[in-house]
């Protein structure tokens, strides 16, 4: 019995050791990103998967906040010279602050490398995260603006559904889906769109316009912007319009503020990321039939840019960690992978043939709000304005976009107040632009 309970002893600590030989050698992946509340349960479902699915690998994920706290954490990490992840995600704007730091591993040269067939990136993914003829990053939460329609209201205000808008239609219809009480109080608006800086540069990009210069820094360096177009002008003068009526609500930068007055039924037409699917959904429960359609144009319908954010393979560590940081991108690409992701979020496949998966097209029968911005996508013109604006500063100037609008609202012409906005951006990239001159 003695030697019997010495033998298991013995197999028990060289299943230790081996145990611990393994958990050695595996690499460990310091994952960065910013997706919080239904998205970020959604991300850390496939680094579980990823970790589950093999074992050499061992991704490590943190929520570091916001979008800015991210690139901001990121940045001084970089200053710092540790601190940093193996992969981080980084909203669209960073793509030419990422581009110009130095610190990033480009995809295409690791995608290249490991034999990736590059043609399976969607066009317009691998058109936005082009920087300088290469692309940098991978386009991993990709989303688009679309609008979000309250179709009770509509049938009360006998209003069709469209596919398609243009200002004027948009305008239109928040006056005749407006509701007030005797007392002239709106009790039901028509529009509800945030504060943000997104919508003003979807809108340039949508009628074929440029919200920075050299055609959006596509064909040299951007030096100034160009927001104070035709197209913003419309747009926001015309959403002051409709505030000082009542018609339109004006909830400020917060988009959860305006979520819940369109989820409530107080807003008839809204417009969010087709991101903010899910979680619009999950607001609206059986209140009221909800459709989606695309985002608005001036005059004719260009294309939209892509939104949301990449993720980044950063330089300074070993070819090992590299190679296993790239095995969890490569995971990311697989076509079951980005099926998942884009039903438990809404973000769009940027990767082809996963729309004409079974379980995808099945969930498209169940949900078909779920086809808008993939239709969009697959619409919009594939060109220097829709890949939208590479610059540096764009966090900074998107707040001068912000504050511009909420001039606007406050009686400001639309046209004054984003001249004087482009005043202070264009200051602001030129001091970026000498911050990278000769890198």
């Amino acid at each position: 019995m003695v030697r019997g309970t010495k033998l298991l002893a013995a197999t028990g600590a060289l299943l230790s050791l081996l145990l611990a030989g393994a958990q050695a050698q595996r690499v460990t992946v310091e994952f960065w990103h910013s997706m919080g509340g239904v998205l970020g349960e959604a991300t850390e479902r496939l680094v579980q998967e990823f970790n589950r699915s093999q074992d050499r690998v061992q991704v490590k994920s943190q929520y570091v906040g916001s979008y800015d706290d991210g690139i901001n954490k990121l940045l001084a990490a970089l200053r710092a010279g540790r601190g940093y992840p193996h992969v981080i995600q980084i909203y669209d704007i960073g793509a030419r602050i990422m581009a110009d730091s130095g610190a990033v591993v480009p995809l295409e040269d690791l995608a290249r490398k490991e034999g990736f067939d590059m043609a399976r990136f969607l066009p317009q993914p691998r058109n936005y995260y082009t920087v300088d003829g290469k692309l940098f990053g991978l386009p991993f939460n990709s989303s688009n603006p679309i609008l979000y329609l309250n179709m009770a209201a509509f049938q009360e205000a006998g209003i069709p559904y469209k596919p398609t808008w243009s200002l004027k239609d948009l305008e239109e219809a928040a006056r005749k889906l407006t509701k007030k009480d005797a007392q002239g109080r709106t009790v039901r608006y028509g529009l509800s769109i945030p504060i943000d800086s997104w919508f003003v540069e979807q809108i340039s990009y949508n009628s074929g316009q440029y919200f920075c210069n050299n055609e959006n820094g596509r064909k040299a360096r951007a030096t100034a912007v160009t927001f104070d177009n035709e197209a913003a002008v419309a747009f926001l003068d015309m959403y002051a319009r409709l505030v000082r009526e009542g018609v339109a609500a004006n909830t400020g930068r917060n988009w959860a503020d305006s979520q819940s007055l369109f989820a409530q039924g107080q807003a008839a037409i809204a417009a969010y990321s087709t991101a903010s699917l899910t979680g619009v959904l999950r607001q609206i429960g059986n209140r009221f039939p909800l459709r989606t359609a695309f985002y608005p144009y001036l005059n004719g319908r260009n294309g939209v840019a892509i939104g949301g954010a990449a993720l980044y393979v950063l330089k300074g560590f070993s070819e090992g960690e590299t190679q296993a940081a790239w095995s969890f991108v490569r995971f990311l690409l697989e076509p079951k992978t980005q099926a998942k992701w884009h039903l438990d979020t809404g973000y769009f496949p940027v990767v082809a043939g996963v729309t004409e998966r079974p379980e995808v097209r099945q969930a498209h029968v169940r949900q078909p709000n779920y086809t808008t911005a993939i239709q969009q996508l697959a619409t919009s013109k594939v060109n220097t304005s829709s890949a939208g604006c590479l610059m540096g500063s764009f966090p900074e100037i998107r707040q001068y976009v912000q504050a511009a609008w909420e001039e606007v609202l406050k009686g400001k012409p639309a046209q004054q107040a984003l001249r004087e906005a482009k005043a202070r951006a264009d200051q602001a990239l030129e001091r970026y632009n000498r911050s990278v001159a000769g890198r």
